[in-house]
């Protein structure tokens, strides 16, 4: 247990965090993307939801 904890701290030094501009650059093309990806799931249910509708009236 004692060595798992040494390993630990030593990996723990090791660990290079970002500096303010490179989180608030990665962290704006995080939020962009997921805002992407949200929009695209949006179009495509509700275009998907749309056809289906469409669908169901002709039958």
């Amino acid at each position: 247990m004692v060595e798992f904890f040494r390993d630990f701290i030593a990996e723990s030094k090791r660990v290079v965090w970002p500096n303010r501009p490179e989180l608030f650059k990665m962290t704006f093309n995080v939020v962009g993307l997921s805002v992407m990806v949200a929009l695209i799931i949006f179009v495509m249910d509700y275009a998907f939801s749309t056809v289906i509708s469409l669908l169901q009236g002709l039958l």
